[in-house]
């Protein structure tokens, strides 16, 4: 077999699922649609077959993946704690799978609760009767772009309208008025994203209500803003953030790292066991988040730092760290960061990774210094061809 890209391993998925056993699908635009590919297969296939290629993917890295089992998901139906709904050409909906320019307009979406939907689409509906135009991708005409709901485990929302630059604000405070109307709406963003880019985040130019949106995870509650990250399975983030820091293993001497921290919820709770956790993070949104969610949290041994991965190993003694989690981008940690966590030479890695390309990558390099001593799969987005993976990795001693 040569070896997996990007294209080739999410095939390999998809070919495995759809090989499975045929059901009826929640939704009837499940087949066509980009947010679900696997609605009409069990979703016991879709696990096993994430696992098989899983697999397949680290021994084809030269890697013992015989034992790897993916989680499951408890429920693989509203699990989403984000979801970008594109207005475009007079359409709500989510972008058709393979065809990036066609919207496939739905009236329901199975990934987040009715309520929340309806919240979202009730407030594209509104920017039509204001007479706000959808934003053309292929032409960069028009105004509103995207409708983004974020979903808090007790169901609270945060929603934001993504907009092209312009637009008054009186018409926009119409438009919030709406939005906080919803059920469980608790605050209503308004982003500006000018750039000829189609994503879904943008510029805070005002905000109506909550700026921040409550997440509890197991004891402690995160804030998050439109923009920040968050892991988005609201049924398995728990079980993943327990599992981590659990192979972590702290004890009350340690200073433990926790690189690509976010707003701090994995440091939150390593810090229940460790002497001192440095939750090291380059967005400096996140990094104020994680600060404010340490005080509310009541947590004084943990330190928000806005740096660089890179940067702050660089600057750490070898012997300094006995135990290290990292959570990178779907970029994973590239050789520099790898070279620098060999010579610091914790006594334990573990690993969280959204893309297993990466990750095989990278662990080929940490080998040198470093046994993988588990592996484990998350299906944080069921009906879809991702999967997370958590490598716990222990330092070769005499090897």
């Amino acid at each position: 077999m040569p070896p997996f890209t990007t294209k080739t391993l999410r095939k390999a998925i998809v070919d495995r699922v759809l090989a499975g056993q045929p059901v009826t699908p929640l939704c009837p635009h499940a087949r066509e649609c980009g947010g679900c590919a696997f609605q009409d297969r069990t979703y016991a296939d879709q696990v096993a077959a994430k696992t098989t290629i899983l697999r397949m993917l680290y021994a084809e890295g030269g890697i013992d993946a015989s034992a790897l089992e993916v989680v499951a998901s408890p429920d693989p139906f509203a699990y989403r704690t984000r979801m970008d709904y594109v207005a475009t050409k007079g359409r709500f909906g989510l972008r058709a799978r393979g065809k990036f320019n066609y919207i496939i307009e739905l009236t329901t979406c199975h990934l987040i609760p009715p309520t929340a939907f309806a919240a979202a689409q009730a407030v594209w509906r509104h920017a039509l009767d204001l007479g706000l135009p959808d934003y053309d991708v292929r032409t960069h005409t028009g105004f509103l772009r995207y409708v983004v709901v974020r979903r808090s485990p007790d169901d609270e929302l945060l929603l934001a309208a993504v907009t092209a630059g312009g637009g008054e604000e009186a018409v926009m405070a119409d438009l919030a008025a709406t939005a906080l109307a919803q059920p469980g709406v608790v605050g209503f963003h308004w982003l500006v994203n000018d750039s000829l880019t189609d994503v879904s985040f943008g510029e805070v130019c005002r905000y109506w209500g909550a700026d921040r949106l409550a997440m509890r995870v197991g004891h402690f509650t995160c804030f998050i803003g439109p923009n920040t990250f968050f892991q988005n399975n609201i049924h398995l983030t728990e079980r993943l953030i327990n599992d981590a820091v659990a192979a972590a293993a702290p004890d009350a001497t340690m200073r433990v790292a926790d690189l690509y921290g976010g707003v701090g919820v994995i440091g939150l709770h390593l810090a229940q066991s460790a002497a001192r956790v440095d939750c090291v993070e380059s967005v400096a949104e996140s990094v104020q988040l994680a600060h404010q969610n340490a005080l509310m949290n009541k947590v004084s041994n943990i330190h928000p730092i806005c740096a660089d991965t890179l940067t702050y190993l660089r600057e750490q003694p070898t012997g300094s760290l006995p135990v290290v989690v990292v959570d990178p981008p779907r970029t994973g940690l590239g050789l520099p960061v790898c070279q620098e966590l060999i010579r610091i030479a914790p006594q334990r890695i573990v690993y969280v990774s959204c893309n297993p390309l990466t990750q095989v990558s990278d662990l080929q390099h940490l080998q040198s210094a470093y046994r993988i001593v588990g592996l484990r799969g998350y299906d944080m987005f069921p009906h879809t061809p991702h999967v997370e993976v958590m490598a716990v990795l222990e330092r070769r001693v005499n090897d």
